[in-house]
């Protein structure tokens, strides 16, 4: 490799000859331009040189973040789970390639990226583009009064429809957007406001995808090594879960109503099973006498598409062990489901599954989760997320006593870390325990 500096009008210009190209034998410059004086391109030059010595040198290239987030994108595709590559798409598209997608990719640099990430700090959230949008209080009040009293959304946005002019064009879809976010207590100026730091934290470890750039070639170092991600510390709020009683109220009041889902809430509620894992659980999975059941597939939902794949992790791949009771209420289940199956008839989908549409279909997640809200709200209890049964479980069998090594095998978690990290709100309680026990231990005198 050999380099020589050029003067072009009022700007000098450092030209490296490389190697001939393997494949055709062709001479191959590369240029490298701008330099205001003499002295400036020829300590490029050397600078050039030295980074070709140590393979360090990247060519030049006019490649875009846009451009090369598309490659990555592409390529990492078939290597993670279809909600994993959907999240990063989703995060590239928003809150990079919109901000500094137009940048060249060797012009990005640490200090390009803490800018970024100071700019989605204080102004990042995006104005939501989901249908629905716009719609007065009365509209949303009347559509939760409406789903309270039982209607399917089909039925709501159609009652909308004919009382409300302003509403005469609301489809089901725009009225399950609206009562999400209007479940989610999103503001009308969301756009205003800046992302939470887990969020920026989350998008710079997307930006892992520069390493990716290095070993590609692209360049010569990765610019997320050097930048400041916001730290992003435990929410004080990151886990809700109810209290003992307050799960049984609501399980009391599933099976008084005859919810077709009462299993569902069940087995979630006793085993912290996650909600694709049970809407993916097949009979096949499932021995009644013996009290277990088996997590082989999970039901994923990306977007508006739903399908099936593999559990989230490798140990999510597991047993879990059921109690008699929810054997039991699985049992009361399963004659309701093949009940509904003979009314059904040759038009029943067989899927094997144990939670169901009617005609034998799986289950939206997304569905799912908005139906256990509703009951949340139908049955007066404090406010709870289909996920947070995971958490009620967890957080209960920790204040039991149950050892956490149990607890991350039956939650499928890949390390106990990641349990005793997520459920640190219970560890003053076992605290507490450990210290009362093991002084009983060598005090008596002193026991409780």
């Amino acid at each position: 490799m050999r380099g020589s500096v050029l003067r072009k009008g009022d700007r000098w210009y450092v030209k490296i000859e490389l190697d001939p190209d393997p494949g055709t034998g062709r001479r191959r410059q590369k240029w490298h331009s701008g330099f205001r004086t003499r002295r400036d391109a020829e300590r490029a030059r050397i600078d050039l040189l030295s980074k070709f010595d140590r393979g360090e040198y990247v060519e030049p290239s006019r490649q875009t973040v846009a451009e090369f987030v598309s490659d990555w994108l592409a390529a990492i595709e078939p290597t993670v789970r279809p909600s994993t590559f959907d999240s990063y798409r989703r995060n590239l598209r928003l809150h990079v390639v919109a901000y500094i997608g137009s940048t060249r990719l060797t012009k990005v640099d640490a200090g390009v990226l803490n800018a970024l990430y100071a700019q989605l700090l204080t102004s990042g959230r995006r104005k939501s583009s989901r249908a629905g949008a716009g719609y007065s209080p009365a509209v949303v009040a009347r559509a939760v009064s409406l789903r309270d009293g039982g209607l399917s959304l089909g039925a709501t946005a159609e009652q909308l429809r004919a009382e409300l002019p302003e509403a005469e064009h609301i489809t089901k879809d725009t009225l399950a957007s609206l009562l999400r976010r209007t479940e989610n207590g999103e503001a009308a100026n969301r756009s205003c406001r800046g992302l939470d730091p887990r969020t920026v934290n989350y998008i710079h470890t997307i930006l892992r995808a520069f390493k990716d750039a290095v070993r590609w070639g692209r360049l010569a170092r990765s610019p997320a090594d050097a930048a400041d991600p916001p730290r992003s510390g435990q929410k004080s709020d990151g886990v809700h879960a109810w209290d003992a009683p307050t799960l049984t109220e609501f399980l009391q009041a599933s099976q008084a109503a005859e919810d077709r889902l009462h299993g569902l809430w069940v087995l979630l509620a006793t085993t912290g099973m996650r909600r694709g894992e049970a809407l993916g659980l097949r009979w096949s999975d499932v021995d009644l006498d013996a009290g277990r059941a088996r997590v082989v597939q999970t039901i994923i939902q990306t977007g508006t598409t739903v399908s099936i794949g593999e559990p989230k992790t490798a140990r999510g791949r597991r047993p879990i062990s059921l109690d008699p009771g929810t054997a039991a209420v699985l049992r009361q289940h399963r004659h309701r489901m093949l009940q509904e199956r003979l009314l059904v008839g040759a038009d029943f989908n067989d899927l094997g599954l144990v939670f169901h549409q009617p005609d034998g279909g799986w289950l939206r997640p997304d569905a799912v989760s908005e139906a256990f809200l509703r009951r949340v709200r139908r049955y007066d209890l404090p406010r709870l997320t289909l996920h947070g049964l995971r958490h009620t479980w967890a957080t209960l069998a920790l204040e039991r006593g149950i050892h956490p090594r149990v607890v991350q095998e039956r939650l499928g978690h890949s390390t106990i870390a990641i349990t005793l990290g997520i459920y640190s709100h219970v560890s003053p309680t076992l605290h507490d325990e450990a210290a009362h026990l093991v002084a009983d231990l060598v005090m008596p005198s002193s026991g409780r």
